[in-house]
């Protein structure tokens, strides 16, 4: 059973600490029964209308905890998704594959991962859309490589740990044929992110193809970078996707999620350092190392007023003049190639959806 997390708002921490019964120290602690008490015998007028409302479900949010999320924790953390009225509850989950059996099995409502275990989960019968976009990390995917091996040409007859099956297979292979190589002339070890720095440490491995903070371990370990996501033309995006019955059944929520959203993507742009520190706390780093690895990542976070152009989710009823449905063409092809998948799907276009940002700005 996944860990389930309830994030509580500012607003409900200075509620509690007004009570002589219970000071903020314990506030914190309350169980959700004594925020509860708390509640119906402190609530203001201005707070009820703040409340989630009853008639709006609880919104179970899976996020992916081997990647970094800053938005999705200062949305969370800092309470944007109480101030807006919805009723949030976190489920973290180890990959974005782990997410696929969850939204099939309607567990989870909204999800945070990326293009790979969207494709998957739509391809095998989930009806899902993709309705958001976080951020582009360029560079936090690549190559890295032992002293021994200085460039991409001398990848030849090596043993390279992947997890295979994932954007980062598929664009290993791109840096490979790049450099005339094909995945016939090296050795592919199938390793989790988790399990590269042991296999590289051990010299099991001579490079590995993987993504922070993964990919930061080995360059601690002394890999060198010498390809990565960008330098090979892939289309990487951090996104949101959800169950299309969900979304049509509450247009309220999907609204107010992206209310909230925006609020925190705006005010993690305002003062990034300051968004980082919920993300640091949960990897257990120091800002500094945290920021370092930010940086690594070569992240380009994605304004939602820019999200409805031709690089990214398009115009409503118009995914197929997007750069990211070419991709997840692209990427169909290869999961076929690979026995991922046991057909292209027949149709692409129902998994990108920009109605719901579409509506959004029309009301600011």
């Amino acid at each position: 059973m996944q860990q389930v997390r309830h994030f509580l708002s500012r607003r409900k921490f200075l509620a509690a600490a007004g009570l002589a019964s219970c000071s903020l120290v314990l506030a914190v602690g309350c169980s959700q029964e004594l925020d509860a008490s708390v509640e119906a015998e402190s609530v203001t007028d201005s707070e009820v209308a703040d409340a989630p409302s009853g008639e709006l479900p609880k919104v179970r949010v899976g996020f992916q905890t081997g990647d970094i999320n800053n938005i999705t924790m200062v949305a969370a953390e800092e309470g944007y998704f109480e101030q807006v009225g919805l009723d949030v509850e976190m489920s973290p989950y180890s990959s974005g594959g782990a997410m696929v059996p969850a939204l099939a099995a309607g567990e989870v409502d909204i999800t945070w991962f990326f293009p790979f275990p969207s494709l998957t989960a739509y391809a095998t019968g989930v009806d899902l859309e993709v309705v958001l976009l976080d951020h582009a990390p360029l560079t936090a995917e690549r190559l890295i490589a032992s002293e021994s091996i200085p460039d991409m040409a001398a990848l030849q007859g090596k043993t390279l740990g992947v997890t295979i099956g994932t954007s980062g297979h598929h664009s290993l292979l791109a840096a490979l044929d790049q450099a005339g190589l094909s995945q016939d002339d090296v050795t592919l070890v199938n390793l989790k992110p988790s399990e590269m720095a042991a296999a590289f440490s051990a010299e099991q491995i001579d490079a590995a193809w993987t993504w922070e903070p993964a990919a930061g371990k080995l360059n601690e370990l002394g890999g060198t970078d010498i390809a990565t996501a960008k330098s090979v033309g892939a289309y990487a995006v951090a996104l949101w996707g959800v169950r299309k019955e969900f979304a049509e059944e509450n247009p309220e929520v999907m609204q107010k999620f992206m209310e909230a959203w925006d609020m925190a993507q705006k005010d993690y742009l305002a003062d990034t350092k300051a968004g980082q520190k919920w993300e640091a706390e949960r990897l257990n780093l120091s800002p500094e190392e945290f920021g370092a690895m930010v940086d690594r990542q070569g992240s380009t976070v994605i304004p939602i007023e820019d999200q409805l152009s031709d690089e990214w989710l398009g115009q409503p009823g118009e995914p197929e003049s997007t750069d990211l449905y070419k991709a997840y063409e692209e990427y169909a092809t290869f999961l076929v190639d690979q026995g991922r998948l046991d057909s292209v799907p027949e149709d692409l276009s129902p998994l990108i959806n920009s109605t719901y940002i579409a509506d959004y700005l029309e009301t600011k």
